[in-house]
């Protein structure tokens, strides 16, 4: 379930969820926040997504950063949602299509 602050099985945050996946799947440490993700990352086109790139989301032209997921494919990410916990959404859906702010790649040296 999402539980914010979290990033536990017992509940997660969407950044919390992405941290906790980098860790155990591939040995890496990221920032905590989806903020401080975003400056952290190599941006890349929405077009040019590979999977295990981050997929960033705000509510429009000037508003922070509040939510973060890993991409899949086929148009398709993972991630901690307030309505429903670790989920997989599709950034053709209407809420996350128009939120979509950009996509960013983590180093894996």
């Amino acid at each position: 379930p999402y539980r914010y602050g979290s990033n536990s099985k017992s509940g997660t945050d969407c950044s919390g969820f992405v941290t906790r996946v980098f860790k155990e799947v591939y040995g890496i440490t990221l920032q905590r926040s989806s903020r401080s993700m975003f400056q952290s990352v190599k941006h890349v086109k929405k077009d040019e997504m590979q999977t295990g790139d981050l997929v960033f989301f705000r509510r429009g032209p000037g508003q922070p950063i509040y939510h973060v997921g890993i991409y899949l494919k086929d148009g398709k990410f993972a991630h901690s949602a307030t309505n429903g916990g670790v989920m997989v959404s599709s950034l053709q859906q209407a809420y996350y299509s128009r939120n979509f702010y950009a996509a960013g790649r983590v180093a894996t040296e």
